[in-house]
């Protein structure tokens, strides 16, 4: 007996069998003999005999607990009851830990027999007996996982078998899996990537990390889990040519995966196989060759009589056939393989969809219908509506569109292609906030979309929401873009600092465009014109000559140019610029801008009749031309002209009434001796525009001439409020609050004055005679020598100062300025 216990132990089952055998046939009621070679039967596979010689070993030993034990583990899989009740004999007669195996056993049959809450119990026992059988938990959470639900629990099983083997791969995957149920992915992640740690080979661990990053919305990292596949070289996941092929193109490795699929239609010319092979050469690009691909698919699929079933599998050759032709722009062709498709699958709606697209793209009004029966088949085709918008944009039905876009959002609410569609459809609509709702939903779901921020800014240009504007234009800016967008972004938001006045920063925009497009003569012309707005003449000159460098005929330019070289105020520039009016002339004989600039150039050098002629010609040339009158007027008026000048000012008038046509027309009023009508147009001008200064300045001085002082200081105060620093206008306050015996209101107007314009001679000439007044005569005599300082040749001063002198007692002094104002006058007359 032991002889044959050492063999058994050495796995020496035949020579142990024999010592067995020997000793049963001398002691035929040896329970032990049967025990171990009824075990040594079942090491072999020979379970007959096996069982007999457990059961004999029970019928000889009832209380042998092994024997049930092993008996029970024989019967397992083909009689379940039974096994059931061995072991739980086997556990009935020794429940110790020595017999943990017995209720482990036991515990995998009812999970077999989806018996959970006996299977639990089973495993309990086992972990009562011996804790540090992993099994045991991982069947315990496997359970509550799968099937019970309980997933938190089912966690912390998993955790106590990692605690206890932190090698074990199968804990971590379990683990991973019951995070994904209670969907904390990052977790998930972590315990999968920990297992492939352990298991780096496992293709289907790296398939499942590549689903939870995905699910993560990590694309880049779930991309390297297939790039981590594809290198695996695991015999049974590369064994298939066609999951090679897949896995290679995802890689981008086209050429490796059309190589292996290569392989594979030549061993197996299959249609499936060379449908995949033609995919993977639609991706890379090879349309010709998938084209050739699909055709043997289609001939290998015909019948006897040369006729293709009407299958999808069919249709679908066709279809991507016609896709191909369609990245071949070959429309026609493309049609013709769509029809096939969907003679072959009536209910194909992808086929209608792009039959659809080619009618479109033939500007056939018929892909409305392909569009339709597309969504018929499949109401949830996002870009069936989304086609079917462009198409009713493109006919100008703005409202039918936006429909349409709108079914498309609720297909896919989080679309950012269907929220800037709609978006530019509403704008087009010119229903502007609504557009700003839809660019700002879309830059929601996409922060880096530079065209949504442009729409919008666009948008709010145009409902004059100028901050929002300048701040999208300036987010775009801060993102990377294209030169065409930079420089579209440079243009608007210069043209909106224009509108604003910031010429500075209007300038700062349109000379960095040019750095993106050297060689436009537009933005130099507005950079021009930035430089004369900031009355930088100079550089402005330089900016037109730069337009003219790329634009010899410019006409704008060069009037541009003109007025620049007019408003330094030096003759030469003067000259020059009378060339430039000339060139623009004679480039454009009906440009009405160069020659009211000619005609103001001409009245500078005082050839006003021929200033007037070019006044004419530009009135000639449009009736409704405003400027030209106005121009004509001013020159009237300096010839001495002044029922001339008032008939054209009228005319101005008609086409426009302007506050400074209005105060025009009281001067000219008002030189003709019709006060009345003057301070009328002088009073309609502030009606026109209440803040225009010269209006108020001209009816005060009616007012002060008709003696109608309260009247003219309040106009020369309204004047002041408007223009703090008007000269002229605090001289004649002072002037009239020195004749309402306004003392210290004109002594402080006289002091302003003086601040603003000290060296003029009528400012201290009307001082000297406000001390006058006042009988100061020693600063009436100081003012009055100030006066003469500063303007030596008046009689009339040298007589007022005498007068004074005379009251001061100076009569010799006095007498010298009498003496001095006769020789003036003598001389003037």
């Amino acid at each position: 007996m032991k002889h044959g216990i050492h063999f058994f132990d050495l796995s020496v089952l035949t020579t142990a069998i024999q010592d067995f055998t020997a000793v049963i046939k001398e002691d035929p009621s040896n329970a032990q003999a049967r025990l171990y070679r009824g075990r040594a039967y079942a090491k072999q596979q020979q379970y007959r005999k096996a069982i007999e010689d457990l059961a004999a070993a029970l019928h000889l030993d009832p209380s042998c607990w092994l024997a049930f034990y092993y008996r029970g583990c024989i019967l397992r899989e083909t009689d379940p009851k039974r096994a059931v009740q061995d072991f739980s004999v086997s556990v009935l007669i020794n429940d110790t830990q020595e017999n943990f195996c017995s209720f482990l056993h036991r515990g995998i049959v009812y999970s077999e027999q989806r018996q959970w809450s006996l299977a639990i119990c089973d495993f309990e026992s086992v972990l009562a007996l011996d804790s540090s059988v992993i099994f045991a938990y991982l069947s315990i959470g496997l359970i509550l996982l799968l099937h019970l639900n309980q997933y938190y629990e089912a966690i912390r099983r998993f955790t106590s078998a990692i605690e206890i083997d932190p090698l074990d791969v199968r804990a971590y995957v379990y683990r991973a899996q019951a995070y994904h149920k209670i969907s904390n992915l990052p977790n998930a992640v972590k315990d999968i990537s920990r297992a492939i740690h352990l298991y780096p080979n496992k293709s289907q661990l790296c398939i499942l990390r590549g689903q939870y990053l995905m699910e993560l919305k990590k694309y880049e990292l779930a991309s390297l889990c297939i790039y981590q596949l594809a290198e695996i070289n695991e015999e049974s996941f590369t064994s298939g040519p066609v999951q090679q092929a897949l896995i290679q193109s995802f890689c981008q490795n086209h050429s490796k995966a059309i190589e292996c699929l290569h392989e594979a239609t030549a061993t197996q010319p299959e249609p499936a196989l060379f449908v995949v092979l033609g995919k993977v050469q639609m991706k890379a690009k090879k349309t010709k060759d998938a084209v050739r691909s699909f055709k043997k698919a289609m001939k290998l699929l015909m019948t006897s009589a040369k006729i293709l079933p009407k299958t999808f599998e069919a249709a679908e050759m066709y279809y991507l056939t016609g896709l191909c032709y369609m990245e071949q722009k070959n429309l026609l062709q493309a049609h013709d393989a769509f029809s096939m498709a969907i003679r072959l699958h009536s209910s194909y709606p992808d086929a209608f969809y792009q039959r659809g697209l080619c009618n479109m793209q033939l500007r056939q009004a018929k892909c409305i219908q392909d569009f339709n029966r597309a969504l018929a088949l499949c109401p949830s085709h996002f870009q069936a509506y989304m086609s079917r918008a462009a198409y009713y944009g493109s006919k100008g039905r703005y409202s039918k569109a936006i429909l349409n876009c709108n079914e498309a959002i609720k297909i896919l609410p989080d679309s950012e292609q269907a929220y800037f569609y709609r978006g530019t459809l509403k704008y087009q609509n010119k229903t502007l906030k609504a557009a700003i709702e839809d660019f700002s939903k879309t830059i929601d779901l996409n922060k880096t979309c530079t065209l949504a921020y442009y729409n919008r800014a666009v948008c709010y240009h145009q409902i004059k929401d100028i901050r929002n504007a300048l701040k999208d234009y300036g987010i775009i800016l801060l993102l990377e873009v294209s030169k065409e967008i930079a420089f579209k972004v440079l243009i608007n938001r210069g043209l909106i600092y224009m509108e604003l006045g910031d010429y500075s920063d209007a300038c700062e925009d349109f000379k960095e465009a040019t750095l993106l497009s050297s060689d436009d003569s537009q933005i130099f012309q507005a950079i021009g014109i930035c430089y004369h707005r900031l009355h930088e003449f100079e550089e402005a000159v330089r900016s037109f000559g730069q337009v003219l460098k790329l634009d010899p005929v410019s006409v704008d330019a060069y009037v541009g140019r003109g007025n620049s070289y007019m408003e330094n105020g030096h003759e030469t520039g003067c000259k020059q610029a009378q060339k430039d009016f000339l060139r623009a002339i004679h480039l454009n004989p009906k440009c009405i801008k160069a020659r009211i600039c000619l005609g103001h150039n001409l009245q500078t050098f005082g050839k006003l009749q021929r200033a007037w002629s070019q006044f004419t010609v530009a009135i000639s040339i449009d009736p409704k031309c405003q400027a030209a009158y106005h121009g004509r007027a001013s020159v009237s008026l300096q010839m001495g002209q002044t029922f001339a000048a008032f008939q054209d000012t009228n005319a101005a008038l008609k086409l426009a009434t302007t506050a400074p046509l209005l105060t025009n027309r009281g001067v000219i009023n008002q030189l003709m001796g019709y006060l009345p009508c003057a301070m009328k147009d002088y009073q309609q001008a502030i009606s026109v525009d209440p803040n225009y200064a010269l209006a108020y300045f001209n009816a005060a001085n009616i007012y002060f001439h008709n003696r109608q002082f309260s009247q003219a200081y309040f106009y020369y105060s309204k004047v002041l409020q408007l223009e703090p620093r008007n000269e002229s206008a605090v001289l004649n306050r002072a002037v009239t609050n020195m004749l309402l015996n306004n003392v210290e209101e004109a002594k402080k107007d006289f002091e302003k004055a003086i601040c603003l314009c000290s060296f003029s001679a009528t400012v201290y000439f009307n001082r000297a005679k406000f001390y006058n007044r006042l009988k100061q005569y020693e600063l009436a005599e100081k003012d009055i020598s100030t006066a003469l300082s500063i303007q030596p040749n008046d009689a009339l001063m040298y007589k007022f100062r005498a007068d004074i002198r005379g009251k001061l007692g100076f009569n010799k002094e006095a007498v010298e300025d009498y003496k001095k104002a006769i020789s003036i006058q003598e001389q003037i007359d």
